[in-house]
């Protein structure tokens, strides 16, 4: 099954980078689902059979929200794309349903990125795209994202060389 950007891509484009959620994305659905069913296995065997009634009701429930909830991440995350070609940026989103922002490079004007301290020690941050007339794009949660941020940045200034935009490089001064 090929994926969205795959089968967007215009002839003669190219993919340059994908970005992929961090692993880190994955702990809290885990830990949603997998925290539930620890308490209902300890119920079994630390607390009584009169205890043990009321509480398996409630440790049913925490694992049925908890796997819902963990469901629905892993669709999240399966089903979000996110990759920069050589004329443009893309990120979709939704399984179903289906949310895309696709933005040239050259009308892009910033590309930002920001990393708290957890994420800088973990490798994760948030990066946005802001583009002339498409507003803001923004991925929180991508593995490595200063090297995806790059990979835009590369590809822009491929695509002025290419246009015959580049920035002129630097002026040097003519003893005179």
């Amino acid at each position: 099954m090929s994926s969205y950007v795959d089968k967007a891509l215009v002839e003669g484009e190219t993919v340059i980078a994908r970005a992929h959620y961090h692993w880190l994305n994955w702990v809290v659905p885990c830990l949603a689902l997998l925290g539930p069913i620890l308490i209902q296995i300890l119920s079994w065997v630390y607390v009584g059979a009169g205890t043990r009634a009321w509480l398996n009701y409630i440790t049913i429930g925490l694992i049925i929200a908890g796997g819902l909830y963990w469901l629905w991440q892993v669709i999240r995350i399966r089903s979000t794309e996110i990759a920069v070609t050589d004329r443009r940026f893309i990120r979709k989103t939704g399984w179903i349903g289906r949310d895309t922002a696709e933005i040239e490079l050259r009308s892009i004007e910033e590309v930002g990125l920001k990393m708290t301290v957890m994420g800088r020690l973990f490798g994760y941050g948030t990066l946005t795209i802001r583009g002339t007339g498409a507003g803001i794009v923004e991925s929180p949660g991508l593995d490595d994202p200063k090297i995806f941020q790059k990979a835009i940045q590369t590809a822009q200034e491929r695509l002025r060389v290419r246009l015959g935009t580049a920035a002129p490089g630097p002026v040097t001064p003519t003893g005179g």
